[in-house]
């Protein structure tokens, strides 16, 4: 009978769990949502790459701008603060089946359950970016792993190369993770031996099919994205960069669990009878360990010795093992009490947590001098570079030059959706030529002074040119001051 209870109030800590879990998604959905009148930054990007369908980007791979394109023609505005938040339901979801194969099933609850503490599952999630989108490929990558070197069969070996796939297709950090997992498979005896099996080849061979046809486009382009990189990591010399950098990465990626700490300190975790040494397998620890850290430690060595910048954000994935780590040693079963009191306050912060964050986003643009990225005045300026345009020219207007942040509003906004010539420049924009450019003419678009930026004057004869004030929809700013120019195309579209 006491079994019974004891299986009973399992069962009812991961419903629990999984409610919390599902509330907290849709929070997250819903109210940024209603809350934001333009979409942010990443997203306005993405929807503007995604709509030209390409194996690549000058920034990243493609597989993140193809997903918020999709949700954005499903759902419009809603898809992709949907999307975000289904991208980490699924990471949860492998986190939990992980946990079901490592730890009890009370543990792996848990552990899934903790990591609503750390930074990179709340407060940056509206705004889904490649960063994000890694995660459920990185948990599932790693539930694969343990499948495959645990059974050793076909299936999980090709599931492994078809997460690291497409995680490929959607950052390139994934590769250490993939070093992570090398590191761990040879300090383990047994598994060691499935380097010299099939099975694991099958998984390598996927991966690389998969991959195959953005490495084409890479060497087509020059490896853009690699030397994106290489410049938006740069600046840092000497100690700064082999030592100070991979200091303060590691540091942040602590300070960004440090809800996390606070959650179990609330919630009377930092007592010693409740952590023990020995409850859990010492191999399945060791998983933890290797798995749970060795990415960001392998990024911030990689780092260190080859003096490259970090971005604290690129460890936005390497920590959908934390809750594990921690629960793994973890006295189980906890007591009711304790489990109940991590369940308030983990609900108590969620709801904090999404009230800090609509203020955020609702209020204090009326304290700035200018409103965030999702008060912009898009939709306003769409219509009037509209307009604009079919003043000057007969033809819909199929091309704006601008940066990518104008660029993009309009490609989403404009009726005709047309595509963005990025910085005027051709090799970010592959899907622009210049007999399309002749053909079609071009908006040029732009904020700091009268003149014609020289990276967009090389586009042709400016036929019109002129300035632009909106009013912002948020916040109480001087109205926005645009300039715009008219390139006309080279034929009457009569």
């Amino acid at each position: 009978m006491g079994s019974m209870k004891g299986l009973s109030a399992l069962g009812e800590t991961a419903s629990k769990v999984w409610l919390l879990l599902l509330v907290n998604a849709l929070l997250w959905t819903l109210l940024p949502w209603l809350v934001a009148y333009s979409l942010p930054l990443d997203v306005v990007e993405g929807l503007f790459w995604g709509q030209e369908w390409q194996w690549g980007y000058y920034k990243h791979p493609p597989l993140p701008a193809w997903l918020v394109q999709i949700s954005w023609l499903a759902l419009a505005d809603l898809g992709p603060f949907l999307l975000s938040q289904l991208t980490l339901l699924v990471t949860l979801l492998f986190v939990w089946l992980l946990g079901l194969r490592l730890l009890s099933r009370e543990k792996a609850a848990l552990g899934t359950l903790l990591l609503l503490g750390v930074y990179y599952f709340t407060w940056p999630t509206p705004e889904y970016n490649h960063n994000i989108a890694q995660m459920p490929f990185w948990a599932a990558a790693t539930y694969f792993y343990h499948c495959a070197i645990t059974d050793g069969r076909y299936r999980h070996w090709l599931l492994l190369g078809l997460c690291v796939g497409l995680g490929l297709l959607t950052k390139y950090v994934i590769v250490v993770l993939l070093a992570a997992m090398f590191l761990h498979l040879l300090t383990q005896r047994e598994t060691r031996k499935q380097l010299l099996h099939w099975p694991l080849w099958s998984g390598v061979l996927l991966m690389g099919a998969i991959f195959l046809p953005h490495l084409l486009w890479l060497v087509q382009h020059d490896f853009l994205p690699l030397a994106y990189a290489e410049k938006r990591s740069g600046g840092a010399l000497g100690l700064e960069a082999h030592l100070l950098g991979p200091l303060k990465f590691l540091l942040v990626q602590l300070l960004d669990h440090l809800p996390l700490l606070l959650l179990l300190a609330a919630s009377g975790f930092f007592t010693r009878s409740l952590w023990c040494r020995d409850q859990t397998d010492s191999q399945n620890k060791w998983f933890l360990l290797c798995l749970g850290l060795g990415p960001a430690l392998l990024t911030a060595l990689g780092a260190g010795l080859t003096g490259t910048g970090l971005r604290d954000m690129w460890g936005t994935p390497m920590w959908n093992l934390s809750g594990l780590l921690l629960a793994a040693w973890l006295m189980t079963p906890l007591p009711a009490l304790r489990q109940k009191k991590l369940l308030r306050n983990t609900w108590v912060m969620v709801l904090l947590l999404v009230l800090l964050r609509l203020v955020d986003m609702s209020l204090l643009p009326y304290l700035k001098d200018k409103p965030s990225r999702i008060g912009w005045p898009d939709k306003a300026m769409a219509v009037e570079m509209e307009r604009i345009w079919t003043e000057h020219t007969d033809c819909p207007l199929d091309i704006v030059a601008s940066e990518y942040w104008l660029g993009g509003l309009m490609a989403l906004r404009a009726s005709t959706q047309p595509s963005v010539l990025i910085d005027g420049r051709l090799e970010y924009s592959p899907w622009i030529d210049e007999e399309r450019l002749a053909q079609s003419g071009a908006l040029l678009i732009w904020q700091q002074g009268d003149e014609v930026p020289t990276d967009l004057a090389w586009l042709g004869t400016i036929a019109a040119q002129g300035a632009l004030a909106l009013d912002w929809p948020m916040g109480s700013a001087a109205p926005l001051q645009l300039h715009w120019a008219v390139v006309a195309p080279a034929y009457s579209c009569d």
